[in-house]
């Protein structure tokens, strides 16, 4: 899987326990991922709410794209060429790397820039985006809203300003959500390229291949 993977795949599993003709190698294409993420259980101000969704500040999704759009298969949802795009030549088919506490996942990496991001689909806790206020807001150096992906409310948020790596979350409905983890190439983290400006972009590439599969 290479040092790139992971290293998204602890960020992504600190995220289940605390509850993208450039890409990554580049900075015309999507990037983005923290190394503290979304939890897989709501925290304790999200249970005094009770079920109700969306809780915690997090926006309602007003129009919601049917859940039946995911690919049984997270690997599918980008296009061999989009990867290409993202990462650049040289990089490696995806892997699955999905979480229990999350739901599935892919990893994609390049061994030769050693950079990397992952695709997740948010589909366990039936938290939505009210996950990423509740746990990632709280525990993130840097939290913002970056939205609307698409018509699609957004958050990021890492560690510090200059981490080389992000996460991009999108609230697709009230109950679930897809993530783009980045992690940048050692060339764009020396250059200073902001991680989750390439983030949001794959983000949004795959938002628009969900809603190709939607019809919409």
């Amino acid at each position: 899987m290479g040092r790139v993977s992971a290293v998204v795949g602890v960020g992504l599993a600190v995220l289940a326990v605390a509850g993208c003709s450039e890409g990554v190698d580049g900075d015309a294409a999507p990037t983005s991922e923290s190394s503290v993420s979304v939890s897989a259980s709501p925290s304790s101000s999200a249970q005094a709410g009770g079920s109700e969704l969306p809780h915690s500040g997090a926006p309602a999704v007003a129009d919601p794209l049917p859940e039946s759009a995911l690919p049984s298969d997270p690997c599918e949802v980008l296009t061999p060429q989009q990867v290409e795009e993202i990462l650049g030549e040289g990089a490696a088919a995806g892997k699955r790397a999905d979480l229990d506490a999350l739901g599935p996942g892919c990893d994609w990496s390049n061994r030769k820039t050693f950079g990397g991001f992952k695709i997740g689909f948010d589909t366990v806790a039936r938290q939505g985006l009210s996950a990423a206020y509740a746990n990632a807001k709280p525990r993130s150096a840097i939290f913002r809203e970056v939205g609307p992906v698409d018509r699609f409310p957004a958050v990021a948020y890492k560690d510090s300003e200059d981490d080389r790596m992000c996460t991009v979350v999108v609230g697709l409905a009230d109950d679930y959500a897809i993530s783009a983890t980045v992690s940048l190439s050692f060339e764009k983290e020396e250059a200073g390229i902001d991680s989750c400006g390439p983030a949001e972009r794959i983000a949004a590439t795959v938002v628009g291949n969900l809603k190709d599969r939607a019809g919409e």
